[in-house]
């Protein structure tokens, strides 16, 4: 029993030591008191949190996945932002030393393109914004589980340098000036009313703009806005800055529209659907997406259902990438599961990934889908972002804060506001610190840093 006692009391005084010795270095870190011996480091003034801590876009939470109108910060840098990584970057991507360089959309491949700085373009070296755009955007609400989207016009701020459509755009207050992926001006716009980017091409892929509810291209040749004869339901479905090879038919068979209804025809014009659909898209990978009357499905090439239990994703921006279209084998659908005895109730509400069968894609447990874009899904844990091959392999580690889906083989990602651009196998082609980088439109990417300003890149063959 004495030996019990004596371990007690042991026990006891070392746990009351542990707690007085706990409570003296809060109280010491807390700076409440000092100790001679112990040499305190100073501490870190306003001036150097500003230094390590925050960057343009990095307020120290969540960014979000990104799109293309993110703000393109203040004047803040990185921590690691410094004249001497700016001309590690120029001599990584070297100037266009007055070459002729045409910027190509086709999918980058590091072996066959490289990137280079145009610089026979004078560009601001503000990040100041120059003026208001306008764009139609999807808002989300939700009922419980079920989401409901919204498309409204909003109004953004206008980055002095933008991409559209495999153009970059110069921005001074009203003026907006076109040039195209060699760096030379197409034209000028200087009119009292907005020029509104569609984000839509017409049958000659060309990029379209509203103005006077009408629909307008850049003629090249006499640098003037000429009008198009583009037909709103004719729309490729998603309006955001794709390449002109989006939405069209990878097969024999395409949609056709007859009036305000669309159907299926073969390449010799044999129509292999009536025209009764009030949606209707070109084939990819064998099959094309239709919708009658509020339900939708995926045609074969005999122009039989193959495909029928889903709905078709709602957003038709950039948030829509993945969808409508198979690439690869796999396109994004709307899956909502009701309650099976209460049908009204909303289980569950979300994207999935599918393949040609409608079977379901399985990701690596906890994980979302953001978008899907060449073949790579944009991921989502815990508010952090990678991306993940559909073949079964990491591309990147959740570990961004900010990331975009793939454009044309490139990505853009950041964390601590720093950005940078990745390829197809999540190598950086353009290092994190830039605190804008816009996505690559026809090969075209705009960066800004406080220390370079703006600047223009271009994805070009070797």
């Amino acid at each position: 029993m004495k030996k019990v006692i004596k371990y007690i009391i042991i026990s006891s005084a070392l746990a009351i030591l542990i707690i007085v010795f706990s409570v003296l270095m809060i109280l010491y870190d807390l700076r409440l008191f000092d100790i001679s011996f112990i040499k305190r480091e100073d501490p870190v003034t306003e001036t150097q949190t500003e230094a390590v801590t925050t960057g343009p876009e990095d307020t120290g939470e969540e960014t979000g996945a990104g799109t293309e109108t993110e703000d393109i910060g203040t004047d803040t840098e990185p921590a690691e932002e410094t004249s001497d990584i700016y001309e590690k970057i120029h001599e990584l991507i070297p100037a266009a030393n007055g070459r002729i360089l045409n910027a190509t959309e086709d999918t980058y491949d590091r072996n066959t393109m490289t990137l280079y700085r145009l610089d026979n373009v004078t560009l601001p070296q503000s990040n100041a914004s120059s003026g208001v755009k306008t764009r139609e955007r999807y808002t989300v609400t939700k009922d419980g589980v079920l989401r409901t989207f919204t498309r409204t016009t909003l109004p953004e701020m206008r980055p002095a340098v933008d991409v559209y459509m495999g153009m970059f755009v110069v921005a001074d207050g009203k003026k907006l000036s076109f040039y195209n992926g060699s760096g030379r001006l197409i034209y000028t716009y200087e009119g009292e009313k907005e020029l509104v980017f569609a984000y839509e091409r017409d049958k000659e892929d060309r990029p379209l703009f509203i103005l006077d509810e009408k629909y307008w291209y850049i003629d090249e040749a006499t640098s003037q806005l000429s009008e198009s004869d583009f037909d709103v339901r004719d729309s490729r479905g998603l309006h955001y800055n794709y390449p002109s090879s989006f939405g069209k038919s990878d097969g024999q068979y395409v949609s056709y529209r007859s009036g305000d209804y669309h159907g299926v025809a073969d390449a010799d014009g044999r129509t292999v659907r009536t025209a009764i659909f009030e949606e209707g898209y070109n084939y990819s990978d064998g099959l094309g997406l239709i919708s009658y009357k509020g339900d939708a499905c995926y045609l074969n090439e005999a122009g039989k259902v193959a495909i029928d239990d889903f709905e078709i994703v709602v957003q038709r921006d950039e948030g829509g990438i993945g969808s409508i279209y198979f690439d690869g084998g796999y396109v994004i659908v709307r899956k909502i599961i009701y309650n099976p005895i209460k049908r009204t109730k909303v289980e569950e509400d979300m994207e999935v990934l599918i393949d040609t069968r409608g079977r379901e894609y399985e990701l690596p447990k906890g994980y979302n889908i953001v978008s899907y874009s060449d073949q790579r899904i944009l991921v989502e844990n815990n508010k952090k972002y990678g991306f993940y091959a559909v073949k079964g392999a990491w591309i990147a580690d959740t570990v961004y804060t900010y990331a975009t889906p793939y454009y044309e083989g490139l990505a853009v990602v950041g964390s601590n506001a720093a950005k940078g651009v990745i390829d197809l196998n999540g190598d950086f082609v353009i290092p994190m610190s830039y605190s804008y980088i816009s996505v690559c439109s026809g090969g075209i990417i705009v960066c800004y840093s406080q220390q370079t300003g703006y600047e223009v890149y271009i994805k070009a063959e070797k």
